[in-house]
């Protein structure tokens, strides 16, 4: 499967209970990632991403779970440490500040290869930098 997050500079995933990924310029690059293909997602994420045009969307709890090979699964609440051996990419939206987080990423990024980084503006943020990770190859 492939993951997409949103983080702050220490991994955060939400502070204050609230969401990090809410930012336009993110939500049309999840669109444009999306376009095409199968989007997994809780129904908290589906409350701001179920509107993503030209994209397959399933909304399950247990999406993690269901998700398979190829697929995309939108990440904010859920940890993936469980699901890490089935992650094929991780695609992170840093948002380059450092909130009061409630929720972190629990993947070590030090297992990953970053093979993409691209800084643009956000409607939210001066700066949003996106990241792909690849699995670093087996020895």
């Amino acid at each position: 499967m492939i993951v997409i997050v949103c983080l702050d500079e220490t991994k955060g995933m939400m502070f204050n209970g609230r969401r990090q990924s809410r930012d336009r310029a993110v939500t049309e690059k999840i669109q444009q990632i999306c376009t095409g293909k199968r989007l997994w997602m809780n129904a908290y994420s589906y409350k701001l991403y179920g509107v993503l045009e030209n994209t397959e969307i399933f909304t399950d709890e247990d999406f993690l779970g269901k998700a398979g090979r190829g697929d995309i699964c939108f990440v904010e609440s859920e940890g993936l440490a469980s699901f890490a051996d089935r992650i094929e990419t991780l695609i992170v939206f840093w948002w380059n500040r450092k909130y009061p987080k409630d929720f972190s990423l629990d993947v070590d990024l030090g297992e990953w290869i970053k093979i993409q980084k691209t800084d643009f503006s956000g409607s939210s943020h001066e700066i949003i930098t996106l990241e792909v990770y690849k699995r670093k190859a087996e020895d």
